[in-house]
């Protein structure tokens, strides 16, 4: 019968294999190829750019701000076909996360369509700077 050192030596000799063949394979396991699931998500995103409509497994476009709590006047003036390609998972500019003031630099990192970048690009105004990098460049495109 294994003791609980053994246990723990034989589970961190196991974390340590993970993480080195993370490191030399691009891979967590033998299953996960991360460049392969990159590679997914940026295909999904390119379709909720191109094809807003379609519907997703996940809320998108005004139904999804509606949920995260945006502010119907922030909505006002953005392009529709970058509100409808919203994608996002949370609302940064809900109470009690800070307040962007006018001069500040944002950067919107995941930035899809340029929803966020926008809102922000607003409160920051022309004094300040709103930069946006996200991993697909069919949003990217349409930001």
């Amino acid at each position: 019968m294994a003791t609980k050192a053994t246990k723990a030596t034989k589970a961190t000799k196991a974390t340590k294999a993970t993480k080195a063949t993370k490191a030399t394979t691009g891979r967590v396991d033998s299953t996960l190829d991360v460049e392969e699931l990159r590679q997914a998500i940026r295909e999904e995103y390119a379709t909720v750019a191109r094809t807003p409509e379609q519907g997703f497994h996940f809320h998108t476009g005004r139904p999804l701000a509606n949920l995260l709590g945006y502010d119907d006047a922030w909505l006002d003036g953005i392009p529709e076909g970058t509100v409808a390609s919203f994608a996002g998972t949370g609302n940064p500019f809900r109470p009690g996360m800070g307040v962007l003031l006018p001069g500040e630099s944002v950067v919107d990192v995941g930035c899809g369509a340029g929803f966020d970048s926008l809102i922000a690009a607003r409160m920051v105004g022309a004094e300040g700077s709103v930069v946006g990098v996200d991993m697909t460049p069919a949003m990217l495109a349409k930001a």
